[in-house]
C-alpha cells in the first residue's frame, strides 16, 4: 500500500529506519518490550502533520525545479561503474584516485579498464537544492573530466510532477492511524509500541518527510535510467532511508546494485538490520568477520572484501607506532574524536576539558569534530587546537583517544592508541569494541582524564586488526568481485 514501482514509503520512513540519531526513543522502546509497558510519544517528535509544511515543501521543491531549468545543464557522466555516496563538507578533495568511502576502490577500477562515475548525496540544506560549497567542492572534484553529479542535478519540472503525482497516490492509499491500531492485537508489543510510532508513521506517509522521499526516488530514478542497463551501481551502506529509494530505483530498472558496508556495525544501530529486512540485495560487501557476524541472521548472501577506508590500521602503519622510541610517547597529545550527536559531543567535551582543569592536567588536545556538527559550541582553550586533518594521520600523533557524541572508536583503537568512550546515559553500550586494557568506557570526566593518563604508556600496542577488518592493499577480493559483477 505503501509503494509504488520505484517509490517506497515504507523502506525510507522513520519507522522501519528506526535511526538512533533521529530518533530519540529506541531505548525507550527496547526497555518497554521487556515489562510490556506502552511507549508514550516524545515530546521531541511532531504529534500532527503541519499541511502548510507540506505544501511549502512542495512549493519550494517546484521553485528549485524551475530555477534549474535556467541553470546550464551540466554533461551527464556514465560509467561501467557508478560509485554513491554522501558529500559532506568534510569530503577529501586532495586525491581524485581515491574515495572518501570508497578508498583506493577507484584506482582498481581504472587499473581494470573501467570507466567510473559518481553520484552524491549533498548533506546539507534541502535535498533538492545543493549549498554554494557542495556545489563549488562538486567543481573541485570534477576538475576537467566531468565524473562527479548530485542526485539533486536531476530535479526537472517532469521529475518534480512525477514525484508529486506518486505522492498522492501513495498518501490516498496509506492506512489512516486510527485502522492501523484498530488492527493491531491487542496487549501486544505492536499495541505498546503504536503509540509512539504514530508521529513517524504519519510523518513518513503524509509529512515532509514522505515529501522528501518521493523527491528522492524520483530524482534517483532519473539518474538510474540515465545509465546503461550493464551499469553496476556501488554505494556506501548503512541502511539509511535515503539508501531504499536508490535501491528501489536499481531495482526496478533491473541493474546489479552492490552495497558495501563501509563501516562497523554497532550495537544497536538497527538501520542496517532494518533495511535488509525489507529489501535484500542478491549480495552485500562486508569487510571483516565482525560484520559477518553481526549481519548472518539477516539471511542476505554475505562476500568478504578487504576494508577500503581501514587500509591505515594496517600492519605496516602499526609497526610504525612500535619502532618509535618509548621516550616519543611522553606528553603526546590527546586526541578528541567528535561524534555524529552533536549536543552529546559538546556536553561530553566540556565535561573532559573541565576534569583536566580541575586536575591541572595541561596535557595538549587535538579535537576533530564530526562535519556533520560544524565546531565545538564552546570556546576552546589555549592547549585545545581544532584540527580537520584526516585520523589516519592524526592517530600517529597522539598518545590516547577520547571518543565523544557516540563516535566509533575503530580509527584510533584499531591503530594502537589507548582510546576511551564515556557510557550512554541510556545504559546501552554503543561500541563494538568490549572494556579491555587499551579501551575503557568512562563514567565521569575525571574517570576518563585518570584513565587516559595511565593508559597513553601502553600506545603502540597491538590491537586486534583481523577480528574487524580485513587489510590487504592489493585489494584483490574486491578485484575478484568486480570481475564477476561488471560485463566485459
Amino acid at each position: 500500500m505503501l509503494r509504488s514501482g520505484s517509490f517506497d514509503l515504507w523502506a525510507a520512513s522513520s519507522v522501519r529506519e528506526s535511526s538512533l540519531w533521529t530518533d530519540p526513543l529506541v531505548f525507550e522502546r527496547i526497555s518497554a518490550l521487556d515489562d510490556g509497558r506502552a511507549v508514550l510519544p516524545s515530546d521531541h517528535l511532531p504529534k500532527y502533520v503541519s499541511r502548510p509544511r507540506v505544501v511549502g515543501a512542495w512549493g519550494r521543491a517546484l521553485m528549485h525545479a524551475l530555477l534549474d531549468t535556467f541553470r546550464s545543464r551540466r554533461l551527464r557522466t556514465t560509467g561501467d561503474v557508478m560509485l554513491m555516496e554522501y558529500l559532506p563538507a568534510s569530503y577529501h578533495t586532495t586525491d581524485n584516485s581515491h574515495s572518501q568511502y570508497f578508498g583506493a576502490l577507484p584506482s582498481l577500477l581504472r587499473e581494470m579498464e573501467h570507466s567510473i562515475g559518481y553520484l552524491h548525496m549533498h548533506s546539507d540544506g534541502p535535498a533538492t537544492r545543493p549549498t554554494r560549497a557542495a556545489r563549488n567542492m562538486l567543481r573541485h572534484l570534477n576538475g576537467v573530466t566531468a565524473t562527479h553529479e548530485l542526485v539533486s542535478d536531476y530535479l526537472t519540472v517532469g521529475v518534480w510532477w512525477r514525484a508529486m503525482r506518486t505522492w498522492q497516490q501513495l498518501r490516498r492509499n496509506a492506512p489512516t492511524s486510527a485502522a492501523i491500531r484498530a488492527a493491531l492485537p491487542p496487549n501486544s508489543d505492536l499495541a505498546q509500541l503504536w503509540l509512539s510510532w504514530q508521529p513517524m508513521y504519519e510523518q513518513s506517509v503524509r509529512g515532509t518527510h514522505s515529501v522528501r522521499t518521493c523527491l528522492l526516488s524520483a530524482m534517483f530514478d532519473a539518474a538510474v535510467k540515465r545509465q546503461p542497463p550493464t551499469t553496476v551501481w556501488i554505494s556506501a551502506f548503512e541502511g539509511q532511508g535515503w539508501e531504499a529509494c536508490l535501491a528501489r530505483s536499481v531495482e526496478h530498472h533491473k541493474m546489479k546494485w552492490l552495497p558495501y558496508l563501509h563501516t562497523m556495525m554497532r550495537p544497536w544501530d538497527l538501520r542496517a538490520r532494518s533495511f535488509l529486512g525489507e529489501i535484500k540485495p542478491e549480495v552485500l560487501a562486508v569487510h571483516g568477520p565482525h560484520d559477518k557476524e553481526e549481519l548472518a541472521p539477516s539471511g542476505v548472501s554475505l562476500i568478504d572484501v578487504e576494508a577500503l577506508r581501514y587500509q591505515h590500521v594496517g600492519p605496516t602503519s602499526n609497526s610504525e607506532i612500535r619502532t618509535r622510541p618509548a621516550t616519543s610517547l611522553i606528553n603526546r597529545p590527546w586526541l578528541v574524536v567528535g561524534g555524529a550527536e552533536c549536543t552529546q559531543s559538546n556536553n561530553e567535551l566540556a565535561e573532559f576539558l573541565a576534569a583536566m582543569s580541575r586536575q591541572s592536567v595541561s596535557r595538549s588536545v587535538l579535537v576533530r569534530w564530526h562535519p556533520q556538527c560544524g565546531t565545538p559550541a564552546m570556546q576552546l582553550p589555549n592547549n585545545v587546537v581544532l584540527t580537520t586533518e584526516p585520523l589516519a594521520k592524526l592517530v600517529k600523533q597522539v598518545g590516547g583517544a577520547l571518543l565523544v557524541g557516540t563516535a566509533a572508536p575503530l580509527d584510533t583503537y584499531l591503530s594502537g592508541v589507548p582510546s576511551c568512550a564515556f557510557a550512554t546515559a541510556s545504559g546501552f553500550a554503543m561500541s563494538p569494541i568490549e572494556e579491555n586494557p587499551f579501551f575503557h568506557t568512562a563514567t565521569t570526566g575525571d574517570d576518563a582524564v585518570n584513565w587516559l593518563q595511565t593508559a597513553e604508556n601502553s600506545a603502540g600496542f597491538v590491537p586486534p586488526v583481523a577480528d574487524y577488518f580485513i587489510i590487504d592493499s592489493s585489494l584483490q577480493r574486491w578485484g575478484k568481485l568486480l570481475r564477476s559483477l561488471i560485463a566485459t
